[in-house]
């Protein structure tokens, strides 16, 4: 029974992402997660160290109510049953008004949660990454943890968390993985907006 249906069901909508699971996996220890591997991506500017080289999945939704889409990869690296990394990167057009990093980071966070009916947030603060604005979070769902950042760079939101099972010691490995994330060049990030109506979404 694989931890996660189809290595990871992720649907993130504009305001947030959708993390769903079975909780019947048998738990298994991380301390053999020791072999990580740089993993970079220039078109999305970042680079982290993994355990397992990630798979990338490319796709494209629709903003409600407009005429405008959202693109977005998610790279997925599972080196066991019991645990999950992600690196989930989407591009908002420029007409999305993204300018108040709080206020984005917090609706994204709200839209986590909406989607984890009965989630306990142990921990949530706003933080920095690289000078840039960040939401670290620590989310319980039954007897999963969701443990991770929310970074936002102009109009780009960098997603980086794992999803484990309660019973693994994630100490030593999740703090290996978030301290590897390296934003790329984030300048490049900027859109010319200059032209653009904002709209909130």
């Amino acid at each position: 029974m694989t931890f996660l249906p189809n290595k990871l069901l992720l649907n993130v909508l504009a305001c947030g992402l959708i993390l769903t699971c079975p909780l019947h996996c048998e738990a298994k220890s991380s301390s053999d997660q020791k072999n990580w591997t740089e993993f970079t991506s220039q078109e999305n500017g970042f680079s982290v160290e993994l355990p397992t080289q990630p798979e990338h999945v490319e796709q494209t939704i629709d903003v409600p109510r407009t005429d405008l889409k959202i693109h977005y990869d998610t790279y997925i690296s599972e080196p066991s049953d019991s645990v999950v990394y992600v690196i989930s990167v989407w591009n908002y057009p420029s007409e999305i008004d993204m300018s108040k990093p709080e206020v984005n980071l917090q609706d994204g966070f709200g839209g986590m949660l909406s989607a984890l009916p009965g989630s306990e947030v142990k921990s949530m603060q706003m933080t920095e990454e690289q000078d840039y604005k960040a939401l670290d979070f620590l989310v319980k769902n039954d007897e999963i943890f969701f443990q991770g950042k929310l970074i936002l760079v102009y109009n780009t939101l960098y997603q980086v968390f794992v999803v484990y099972k309660d019973s693994v010691d994630m100490k030593e490995d999740y703090e290996h993985f978030i301290d590897s994330f390296k934003l790329l060049q984030p300048e490049k990030r900027k859109l010319d907006s200059s032209n653009a109506t904002k709209m909130n979404v």
